[in-house]
């Protein structure tokens, strides 16, 4: 079972994927609307790790498994 606090964080990312990021303090340009264009900018500027990347990564297979 996904906890509705997790739950509502996806689902706020599905409906606007832009919006959340800016929301969550990450620096995104906004030219960049395709996701794996702003997952690789988030990479190329340190924001996140691809340590971080792969453990979200992660969850989101488990969460896909047990749904």
């Amino acid at each position: 079972m996904i906890p509705n606090n997790l739950l509502n964080q996806l689902n706020s990312l599905k409906a606007n994927p832009m919006q959340y990021l800016m929301q969550s303090k990450f620096n995104i340009p906004s030219n960049l609307n395709n996701p794996n264009d702003i997952i690789q900018h988030l990479l190329n500027t340190g924001q996140i790790s691809q340590s971080q990347l792969n453990a979200v990564n992660q969850q989101v297979r488990n969460m896909q498994y047990k749904g």
